[in-house]
């Protein structure tokens, strides 16, 4: 046996995938897979280019186990060219369910939902057809997304859709759905002083929310979804919004609703938002949907038959191909169009070939507002891919061959700024860690440059914490030493590192990126890979907003001041020449750089402290851009906004242990 399952005597010249010849002769750029809905007809049309017979099963409900459950009947489809099968019904065939029962030789036959299909019925075993009309809001029509003038204006915030809501003190009623990003005015129970959700993330000053993935996955049991908890990351659908977060997932229309809901809620309050997407692996490889369709190409396979497993998750999409690569395209184009989506970040990129990520950009930017939608994603695989020869991996090492409006995550500034993230004992340059001062001032100018990672702001993604390893506070207090008592409590020590972590992403070139809770110490007690715990340990405590409120303060001030001065949010690579370090002292770092726009303060200074004993610094600039006699500081160690909080003269500054001060300069008048 090969490892396509067929006798290798049997195997058709067609399974050589690798070829141009094939490509040539069964790819298809069509835009019309999955089903095409009109009142009076529906077609269906599927790729599978080995396949003996497909029949299409119709269906009343998207289950077994439903009321009025029944078969519609059966039809076989029509073999066409490019290796579609296709089928036209006439009547009107919306809220109909259906599946495939493909014939492969040498198979027994499977019955599998539509790669291509828009929605879907309960955990996604049957697809269905839809009126699209019933599927959107009130006034979806006038949705509009909100406008940056550059990827750098971007602040993310990173949240799971459960985790958002499902806190006994979130104060939001549709808890774990979608539907609690519409609820604009909560607050923690009896605090209105508090406000939780959509309230307190304009409060805070975020541009942009990101998602953990909302595309269909299959671990969340959607008949009881409050049974088990998972990220997400193991799709099903790529096209269709996940059932356990809507309030009725047995229908498919209405969580394509109240999914388009939670967007237009949060393009109403000024804010974007980007999906978490997941096209490096699926759930399983073994009778999945692609390995059923056409085995052997949707995925990439060692030369011995074993699957290639560069995610870690048992299998690795072969987006080099040609009808991958089209599946990814229609999936990133369909989200973008019908769902107004703001950005897209690409759990493992470094399992995508960089062609594909080239087109994907380039098909964005073809869309009306298609230059506003962000494209970012992580420069890493679990395991080295195993591509077509030619193809190159979308990951740091090629970054020169990724579109210059592709962000990557910083791993090099999240592991200087707070130690090893796979360590919980490392330390890094806020808790004390020596020699970090060159990496910390790369990390500042965003690693980019000639001579850094990238080649412009707009290509890294700054940040320190993200869903997966230990939260930020976490780290902290195990490498303070102070776990786990410290874990619930405002530890002092932990907030000087935290908020100095803070003023180092959130003011350095790029793009900056937290994630949800970091700015009130969000604690997981130390678990580090929760993608299956349980909510108890997942969820926002909206409660830690009072108990950390100052570290939320501040992180909303750092906010504030990013906004305020250009060359903290530049996009090109203007600010980081203008830079001028001090020169370099254990355990600091500083630098001045000039402002440009007529509105701002004439130069802005960022002094870093992270020993325990305070430290004199001394601040340089261009010759002509000469220091200013006195500074306004806006920052200090537990307190940032654009007020001044104090004035300070000359350029030599006295900067408190563990902490950081962010300046601006004074004119004569005031």
């Amino acid at each position: 046996m090969d490892y396509y399952g067929y006798e290798t005597t049997d195997l058709p010249v067609s399974m050589q995938y690798n070829s141009k010849e094939f490509e040539f002769q069964y790819r298809y750029d069509g835009n019309d897979l999955g089903n095409n809905y009109r009142r009076e007809s529906t077609t269906w049309n599927v790729w599978s280019p080995l396949a003996a017979k497909i029949t299409l099963c119709l269906y009343a409900t998207g289950s077994d186990q439903e009321t009025g459950a029944r078969s519609l009947g059966e039809f076989p489809l029509l073999q066409g060219v490019r290796g579609i099968w296709n089928l036209t019904l006439a009547g009107d065939y919306a809220n109909v369910y259906y599946t495939y029962r493909v014939h492969l030789p040498y198979r027994e036959a499977r019955e599998i939902p539509d790669p291509y299909a828009r929605a879907c019925g309960v955990n996604g075993g049957r697809s269905m057809v839809l009126n699209p009309d019933d599927a959107v809001p009130e006034e979806w029509a006038e949705d509009r997304r909100p406008v940056l003038q550059d990827p750098t204006d971007a602040v993310i915030w990173e949240v799971h859709v459960r985790d958002f809501s499902w806190g006994p003190d979130s104060g939001m009623i549709h808890k774990g759905k979608f539907l609690a990003f519409t609820e604009d005015s909560t607050h923690v129970p009896e605090h209105p002083e508090l406000p939780t959700g959509t309230a307190y993330l304009k409060q805070l000053g975020i541009t942009h929310v990101q998602l953990l993935p909302v595309m269909d996955f299959e671990t969340v049991d959607e008949c009881d979804p409050c049974k088990n908890y998972n990220w997400g990351y193991d799709p099903l659908h790529y096209f269709i919004p996940e059932g356990s977060y809507s309030t009725d997932p047995y229908h498919g229309a209405v969580r394509l609703r109240e999914c388009r809901q939670m967007i237009q809620s949060l393009h109403k309050a000024g804010i974007g938002v980007i999906l978490d997407v997941v096209y490096n692996h699926t759930y399983r490889l073994q009778g999945s949907i692609f390995d059923t369709l056409m085995p052997g190409y949707y995925y990439r396979y060692w030369g011995d038959g074993t699957p290639a497993n560069g995610s870690g998750c048992g299998n690795e999409i072969a987006s080099e191909r040609g009808m991958v690569r089209n599946l990814i395209l229609s999936s990133l184009r369909y989200w973008a169009e019908e769902y107004h989506v703001d950005g897209f970040r690409f759990d493992l990129m470094g399992l995508i070939d960089t062609e594909t990520i080239r087109q994907a950009r380039e098909m964005l930017d073809s869309l009306p507002d298609g230059r506003q939608i962000l494209m970012y994603g992580e420069p890493w695989a679990a395991q080295p891919p195993h591509m077509n020869e030619g193809s190159v991996p979308a990951d740091k090492s090629h970054i020169a061959q990724i579109p210059d409006r592709v962000g990557i995550f910083n791993d090099e500034t999240r592991d200087a700024v707070k130690g090893n993230n796979f360590d919980m004992y490392s330390t890094g340059f806020i808790n004390g860690a020596w020699f970090l001062e060159s990496k910390i001032e790369n990390s500042l100018k965003g690693w980019a440059g000639p001579y850094n990672t990238v080649r412009q702001p707009t290509q890294t993604i700054s940040y320190v914490s993200a869903h997966d390893n230990f939260t930020l506070w976490d780290k902290l207090v195990y490498g303070n030493g102070t776990a786990p008592e410290a874990f619930h409590i405002p530890d002092a020590d932990a907030l000087d590192s935290n908020r100095l972590a803070a003023v180092i992403y959130l003011l350095a070139q790029g793009i900056p990126f937290m994630q949800a809770g970091e700015e009130f110490a969000r604690t997981k007690e130390g678990d580090g890979n929760s993608y299956a715990s349980p909510s108890s340990v997942n969820a926002l405590e909206w409660k830690r907003c009072g108990m950390f409120g100052q570290l939320a303060a501040y992180y909303q001030g750092l906010i504030q001041i990013r906004k305020a001065f250009h060359p903290f949010h530049d996009a090109s690579c203007n600010a980081i020449r203008n830079m001028v370090f001090s020169e370099q002292q254990a355990l600091s770092v500083a630098f001045t750089v000039p402002g440009t726009e007529e509105d701002e303060w004439e130069m802005a200074a960022v002094l870093l402290n992270a020993s325990t004993k305070d430290q004199m610094i001394r601040l340089k600039s261009w010759n002509d851009h000469p220091l200013p006699e006195r500074w306004a500081v806006i920052a200090d160690r537990t307190r940032a906004g654009l007020v001044p909080l104090r004035y300070v003269h000359g350029p030599e500054i006295s900067v408190h242990g563990r902490s950081a001060l962010v300046l601006v300069s004074v004119k004569e008048s005031e």
